[in-house]
């Protein structure tokens, strides 16, 4: 649980009607159900809303089995047994009996208790990884309650394993004093994007347990999910190989190559190509020569969010895709050392890592793929002009789209002496119509299809088509 001062730090933002903590600062590595109790420390801020008056939404009670049939069949023996034996007292039990759930119910619904509602959970998590969320339920005056079961509103798309019946049935809070409890649960982001959770499904009983009373408590936070970028499986691809180098990364900048940085004892994985067979011979066991390269080339990233341009369903679509390779573009770059651009219709971030807050940059690109939608009416090369790039530029252009003003920029920039290089979500494979392919002569165009999923095997196939070639 959450130590009671770290749940109130206060960080001084005002956001009219949300309060805002802050955790302590000790970041949460995903774990099993039994975390430890400080499974909540995060670095991000989190949501906390104020108290929210419950509604009483619904007060049609459900038998509760057994005792309503005990109950029952008692009333029916004891009337039964008074009016063979005449015996008034018997009748006196059987209408008190008989009377006795409507007073159960007629004062569970008077009485009826108010709930409030604080959700606590990071405002931003990574796609695919666990994430905790705990909520804190309170009665707001009523009868206390002995037992209840609460299940909060959340999105398929963040349930574990896509599973969305976990959070459809309500169960009784991990602790419940009978006037306030908290109950944790987890959330397993399947893609990115802004999720709403809540509101929040309360059910209480009356005296007896024979009524089942049903409350929305209406507490809405909303999380938003970062994409995660693919894993690149050959180690001198997009990430620091066994020598020091992104060999790949290197060798589309015209002028560099890398330099030498030393020599060092072979460790699995290192490429035959790079042993350094004079310290093998004079030491006896295998050496490599390992590389750092001085600086890395720099990218403009273009997503193309014209509207109509989305084919697919659920995360299977031309546009996630399309963030997928943006952010496994981007996250490769970024650790090479180069800097990054990313530029839509309606927004751009810029990331320079040896600029300003490098970090609090890259966050903020991310958070623009992570809101991205294919809503914009205007061509993305509306932008690219206004953007007014030098030239010596690097382009990934991600669409799939049949764009002719896209693709008489491209051209141009490609006259210009820029690099560019097209990735096409070939829209068909997608269920979409046909397009004309946005190929244009001196770039590289790369096409990606509805069987290259990110998903599928770890996203093998489309980690593949990301490579550097030779």
């Amino acid at each position: 649980m959450i130590p009671g001062k770290a749940r109130r730090a206060n960080l001084g933002l005002q956001i009219p009607g949300v309060r805002v903590t802050e955790l302590p600062q000790t970041p949460y590595n995903e774990g099993d159900d039994d975390a430890p109790d400080d499974v909540f420390k995060s670095s991000s801020p989190i949501f906390s809303l104020p108290v929210q008056e419950a509604s009483l939404m619904r007060r049609l009670g459900s038998s509760s089995g057994l005792k309503s049939v005990v109950i029952t069949v008692a009333f029916i023996f004891l009337f039964i047994v008074a009016v063979l034996l005449d015996l008034q007292y018997l009748y006196l039990m059987a209408v008190t009996l008989a009377v006795l759930p409507l007073a159960s119910y007629g004062i569970a619904a008077f009485f009826t208790a108010r709930f409030a509602a604080n959700r606590l959970h990071p405002t931003t998590v990574p796609e695919g990884k666990r994430s905790p969320i705990l909520l804190e339920i309170r009665t707001q005056g009523g009868l206390p309650q002995a037992a209840l079961r609460v299940a909060d509103v959340v999105p398929p798309d963040l349930a574990p394993g896509g599973d969305a019946a976990v959070f459809r049935t309500t169960r009784p809070p991990d602790t419940w004093d009978g006037v306030s409890g908290e109950q944790t649960y987890f959330i397993e982001a399947q893609r990115r994007g802004v999720f709403p959770l809540g509101p929040v499904k309360v059910e209480t009983t009356d005296p007896l347990g024979l009524f089942v009373f049903t409350t929305t408590v209406d507490a809405h936070t909303e999380i938003v999910v970062h994409p995660e970028p693919l894993f690149a499986r050959d180690r001198s691809i997009g990430g620091e190989g066994s020598y020091g180098i992104r060999e790949r990364d290197g060798k589309t900048r015209k002028g560099q190559g890398m330099d030498f940085h030393g020599v060092r004892e072979y460790q699995p994985g290192d490429e035959l190509r790079r042993v350094h067979w004079r310290t093998t011979a004079r030491t006896g066991k295998l050496a490599v020569v390992e590389f750092e390269r001085a600086y890395q080339q720099n990218i403009v990233i273009a997503l193309d969010l014209a509207r109509g341009t989305e084919h697919g369903k659920d995360r299977e679509t031309t546009l996630e895709y399309a963030i997928k390779v943006a952010a496994t573009l981007a996250d490769r770059t970024l650790k090479a050392g180069g800097g990054v651009t990313l530029i839509t219709q309606s927004a751009r971030a810029t990331v320079r890592p040896r600029e300003g807050d490098p970090e609090a940059a890259r966050f903020q690109l991310f958070d623009l793929m992570a809101r991205a939608k294919a809503e914009a009416e205007t061509s993305l090369a509306t932008s690219l002009q206004a953007a007014r790039f030098g030239e010596g530029m690097h382009y990934a252009v991600l669409t799939s789209g049949g764009d002719s003003h896209l693709t008489a920029y491209l051209a141009n920039r490609v006259m210009h002496g820029d690099s560019v290089r097209i990735y096409f979500f070939e829209p068909t494979s997608f269920g979409g119509p046909r397009v004309t392919s946005p190929a244009v002569v001196g770039g590289e165009l790369r096409v990606i299809e509805h069987k290259d999923s990110p998903w599928a095997e770890g996203g093998r196939q489309l980690e593949y088509l990301l490579r550097e070639t030779e």
